[in-house]
């Protein structure tokens, strides 16, 4: 079991894409989740379980060492019975591939936010000296429809020398595509019928996600503007060593999340393997 909060396990937690876009969001004080575990095996899921007996709600998701193929099995909140059948869904996977898939379990302070709860998203696609790019998607969905380009709202695209000076007074400018009434009304009906196939009810998922598009709060874009593209916008080693970094910012009980920082690593295997892993 390797944990994100022992600095001995550091260098190994780097080989895995989605735990090193963790640990560079950690590195650069982005608000993002408190910790989380790699599970290997079952038998660090129950010294997981046994470390935080008074934890019922946890976040999962799947993992691969950087340029293997991604196993594609989407992340989900769970409780202590779900956690071993997520991991067996990896190791099924993991072994159909010949690759080496792991569960990553997020820590967190407080509840996890169910996906379809989730207030909003931004995909802040980082091309450095060049431009961003923002892909936008609103109440009910959640990045992982961004980073596999399933759904998107808005679209923005911001001058690298404006960047400073963007704020939720003037973003509109910047606006590329807005999505249409009917494009909603679409995306809107694939998302509840995905949403019912993983075991949630009509009821539940109807009342979560707005009837209508109503674009994306102000606050939650100065929020973004203030604590993700700005301090991102000054990382100069990052732009020394990338052309490219992409973080994924969620809005989540009024509140900013940033599970991680995609980097050009994971963008390089989509673009050679022609599969629609990541954006």
């Amino acid at each position: 079991m390797l944990d994100a909060n022992r600095i001995t396990d550091i260098n190994e937690l780097a080989q895995y894409g989605k735990t090193k876009g963790f640990l560079v969001a950690k590195r650069y004080k982005l608000p993002t989740y408190s910790n989380f575990i790699i599970i290997e095996s079952e038998e660090d899921i129950k010294q997981l379980l046994d470390t935080y007996k008074e934890q019922n709600d946890f976040c999962m998701r799947s993992d691969t060492k950087v340029g293997n193929t991604s196993i594609g099995i989407g992340g989900q909140n769970g409780n202590r019975e779900t956690i071993l059948g997520y991991f067996r869904r990896v190791q099924q996977r993991s072994k159909e591939l010949g690759v080496n898939g792991v569960a990553m379990v997020y820590w967190n302070n407080g509840r996890f936010c169910p996906t379809y709860e989730t207030e909003g998203c931004f995909y802040l696609d980082f091309r450095t000296n060049h431009e961003l790019i923002i892909d936008y998607i609103g109440k009910g969905w959640d990045g992982s429809c961004l980073s596999h380009g399933s759904a998107c709202h808005e679209t923005y695209s911001i001058p690298w020398d404006d960047i400073l000076f963007l704020d939720e007074k003037n973003r509109r400018k910047y606006r590329q595509k807005v999505v249409s009434r009917n494009e909603y009304d679409d995306l809107r009906k694939a998302r509840v019928e995905e949403l019912i196939k993983k075991g949630i009810s009509r009821e539940i998922i109807e009342s979560a996600i707005p009837m209508e598009y109503k674009g994306i709060d102000n606050e939650d874009f100065r929020q973004v503007v203030d604590k993700v593209i700005i301090p991102m916008y000054d990382s100069k080693d990052l732009q020394r060593y990338y052309k490219e970094y992409i973080p994924i910012a969620q809005i989540e009980y009024g509140k900013i999340l940033v599970p991680e920082v995609i980097l050009p690593e994971r963008l390089r295997f989509k673009e050679m393997s022609g599969v629609n892993e990541e954006r």
